[in-house]
C-alpha cells in the first residue's frame, strides 16, 4: 500500500491557493492606494511651489507703495498700477522659478514654440489668478479694524490679474485675525490661485476627487506706505 501524504503538505497547499486569491483581491486596492498617494504627492508639490512664489511676491510688496505715484512728486495715486503689476511679475516669475518651469505664467510674446503657458486658464470653478490686497489697520483703543481697503475702487475683491478669482479675505476675515494690541500698522496681502490638473487622472481617483483640484496660498506682510494717517 502506498503512504498517504503528511496532512500538513496537503494543509500547506491550501494556504497556498489561499494567499494567492487575497494577492488577487488586494492587489487592485494597493494599486488605488498607492497612485492616490503618487497624485497627491504632486499635487502638494505644485501648492509648495504656490506658497514659495507667493511669499517672494509679498516679500517684495512690503517695501514697495501700493498708493502713491511712483514718480517725483509721489503724489497720492490709488491704485498706483505700477506696484501691483511688479507684485504680479514678481509673483509669475518667482512661481517659474520655484517650480522648475513646471508652472509658466510668463508671456510667450506669440512664440507658437511656447505652448506652456498654464497663465489665467479659465474653468468651471474660476481658474488661475493672482490677486492683491493692501489694508490700513486702526487700532481703536485695543479693537484693531481695518480702515481702508486698497486698491479702494476694487472693494472686498482685491486687484487680480485674470479676472477670475477675487480674494478669499474678507476685511472682516483680517480684523478677526488680528491682535487685541496690534498697534496702527499697514499690511499686503498676496493670493495666487491655481487649478492643478491631475498628472495621473487615473479614473479611480477621477471618480472621488474633483479634475482639476483649485489650490490657494497666500501670504501676508507688513506695508507700512498704507498705514493710516490724518492724510493720504
Amino acid at each position: 500500500m502506498g503512504a498517504k501524504q503528511p496532512w500538513f503538505r496537503r494543509r500547506r497547499g491550501k494556504g497556498r491557493g489561499q494567499s494567492l486569491v487575497e494577492f488577487t483581491v488586494l492587489l487592485p486596492v494597493l494599486l488605488i492606494m498607492i497612485s492616490g498617494l503618487i497624485e497627491f504627492g504632486i499635487m502638494l508639490n505644485y501648492y509648495l511651489d504656490l506658497i514659495d512664489a507667493a511669499r517672494e511676491a509679498a516679500r517684495w510688496a512690503a517695501d514697495a507703495d501700493p498708493i502713491h505715484d511712483p514718480n517725483p512728486p509721489n503724489d497720492y495715486l490709488d491704485p498706483n498700477f505700477a506696484f501691483y503689476t511688479n507684485v504680479q511679475t514678481l509673483a509669475k516669475q518667482s512661481l517659474l522659478s520655484a517650480s522648475d518651469n513646471r508652472i509658466d505664467w510668463i508671456d510667450d510674446l506669440g512664440d507658437p514654440m511656447d505652448d506652456d503657458d498654464d497663465d489665467c486658464g479659465v474653468t468651471i470653478d474660476g481658474g488661475n489668478d493672482i490677486v492683491i490686497s493692501a489694508f490700513g489697520i486702526r487700532n481703536n483703543a485695543g479693537s484693531p479694524v481695518v480702515d481702508r481697503r486698497f486698491p479702494a475702487g476694487y472693494g472686498e475683491n482685491g486687484l487680480t490679474l485674470c479676472g477670475n478669482r477675487v480674494s478669499e479675505f474678507t476685511s472682516a476675515e483680517i480684523e478677526s485675525r488680528l491682535d487685541p494690541v496690534a498697534p496702527t500698522s499697514g499690511m499686503v496681502l498676496v493670493e495666487i490661485f491655481y487649478d492643478y490638473h491631475m498628472v495621473l487622472g487615473l479614473p479611480w481617483i477621477t471618480a472621488f476627487v474633483p479634475d482639476p483640484i483649485p489650490l490657494h496660498a497666500y501670504t501676508i506682510m507688513p506695508n507700512s506706505s498704507v498705514e493710516p494717517t490724518a492724510t493720504p
